[in-house]
């Protein structure tokens, strides 16, 4: 006889054993708990909600982790002795292998503590022979609970097992911790929803647009002052990215002075934070550097990073002083407010045109003059050439998630996709190709003739031939992309979402 699948129960308050016991009166059966204690425990999430949007909780109780994902059941490992902010600081277990594919950069903060209590209950025929096992989860907070049953079926006892599913779903409710015991969950999201209208003049969406970004950068802000994970600068930057690339796409709309002016003092807020995100870069990857190299090349790697991991905490410091200064908030509140009110922004001469038809002729233009580019490269193709090529990738996925909904949104979702898949290739070329360059400077900066010197130099010159090898792989790998994204089909497609017709 085959066992049945376990089934899985959430309820929004404590279970009452006497409650469940009353509707097996008629069975002959029982259920039976276990002499536990509360633990006290704190929840886990990150700045964005991750655990929680993946319908999971993550509780630490003093040296174990437990996670709950609701349609499978607990986890529980091992945490790290001391203090710990990530994923990768975990031990191997399926709880860090969860927040791996979750939230591999972000930092796991406290957002509550709670009481923890775990059991397994056994369902008792009247000779005391188990018939199925749950376990259960309780969290409480102040006076709220809530609970997770998982039922663990055993060979022979499907009907048992039935009988006790059917009266844990009578009074089952499909709730989450976080909502049930009002813990905090983040509304935020590095892609916001836009609300446009397709027959709205464009400068109304443009200042749409950019102020939903603008929102983005500020709620950014107070992580990375913090320095709490290096996502929030990744954010921050990427928000304002976006901002200068549709100022400047949306070419006509605003004064051209006035652009000018926007352009000059976006790019030098940005400036400051330059040398923070690229140390960010190289230490984020140090894993992976490691294992590029052999073993005897690991000691001058080690120095390399420590001397990186210090130019990295000067440029932040430089960061949080930029961002908790005066001046700093003074401007970016101006922006916002310029942004906030469409008719105190300057028009150019393309103002009033209809924001749909506006969008489709941009979309167009910027596609074509992508395909153009990637017909041209070949294995001979001079890396400035590609680069030119990721900056206008880059410059039409941002234009298409711009202005997205004037668009059929799934249409433009897949789009994406294919043109996403070509960009990682061509950002992975860019990465290998700027290492190389800062590599070598830091072989000039660092240079000398002792033992601690040497070993630094022979670990870049390493690590440098394999980042020009996989650099050679990675350029093959974007001529195999191309061919697909100016394929005759993404054409079509690209032709019937953005046709001016429609628009």
């Amino acid at each position: 006889m085959n066992l049945p699948d376990p089934g899985t129960f959430t309820f929004p308050a404590a279970i009452k054993l006497k409650s469940l016991n009353a509707g097996l009166k008629d069975s002959g059966m029982v259920l039976e708990a276990n002499p536990v204690e509360p633990e006290d425990g704190i929840v886990l999430d990150t700045f964005d909600s991750a655990v929680y949007h993946s319908h999971s909780i993550l509780l630490q109780t003093g040296s174990r982790l437990v996670c709950v994902r609701y349609k499978d059941g607990p986890m529980t490992q091992p945490a790290p002795e001391g203090s710990w902010k990530f994923a990768k600081d975990l031990p191997d277990g399926d709880i860090k292998t969860f927040l791996m594919s979750q939230c591999p950069l972000r930092a796991l903060m406290s957002e509550g503590k709670v009481k923890l209590t775990r059991d397994t209950l056994r369902l008792l025929d009247d000779e005391k022979k188990t018939r199925c096992r749950i376990e259960t989860v309780c969290i409480a907070r102040e006076d709220l609970s809530w609970t997770f049953m998982r039922t663990l079926p055993m060979r022979g006892y499907n009907a048992a097992h039935d009988l006790i599913c059917d009266i844990l779903n009578k009074d089952a409710f499909p709730a989450s911790p976080a909502e049930v015991l009002n813990l905090p969950i983040s509304s935020y999201t590095a892609k916001p929803e836009i609300r446009l209208s397709p027959s709205a003049p464009i400068k109304t969406s443009l200042c749409a647009i950019v102020s939903e970004y603008l929102k983005v950068t500020r709620l950014n802000e107070t992580g990375l002052a913090n320095d709490i994970d290096t996502e929030f600068l990744h954010q921050w930057r990427v928000s304002l990215r976006k901002v200068r690339s549709v100022l400047t796409l949306f070419k006509g709309v605003v004064a051209a002075q006035t652009l000018d002016k926007l352009n000059r003092e976006f790019k030098a807020i940005m400036q400051d934070t330059n040398l923070m995100r690229d140390r960010d870069v190289y230490l984020l990857a140090r894993e992976d550097y490691m294992a590029m190299v052999p073993p005897k090349a690991h000691p001058g790697l080690e120095i390399l990073f420590d001397l990186l991991g210090q130019e990295r905490n000067q440029a932040f410091e430089k960061v949080k002083a930029m961002l908790r200064s005066k001046a700093y908030k003074k401007q970016l509140k101006a922006l916002q407010d310029l942004f906030n009110t469409p008719k105190s922004l300057p028009a150019g001469p393309k103002a009033d045109a209809l924001s749909r038809e506006f969008a489709a002729g941009l979309v167009l233009k910027r596609y074509a003059k992508v395909c153009r580019l990637a017909k041209a490269i070949t294995a001979q193709t001079p890396d400035e050439t590609i680069h030119d090529l990721r900056i206008q990738c880059k410059k039409l996925r941002y234009l298409i998630e711009a202005s997205a909904p004037l668009f059929d949104e799934q249409k433009g979702k897949d789009l994406l996709k294919t043109l996403k898949g070509l960009q990682e290739h061509l950002g992975n070329f860019n990465d290998q190709s700027v290492q190389q360059v800062t590599l070598a400077q830091c072989l000039d900066r660092y240079a000398g003739k002792d033992e601690t010197q040497k070993a630094l130099a022979e670990s870049i010159g390493a690590l440098t031939a394999m980042l020009y090898t996989e650099q050679l792989a990675e350029r093959q790998l974007i001529i195999d992309n191309l061919s697909r994204f100016y394929s005759p089909e993404t054409r079509d497609a690209v032709n019937r979402l953005f046709d001016p017709k429609e628009a």
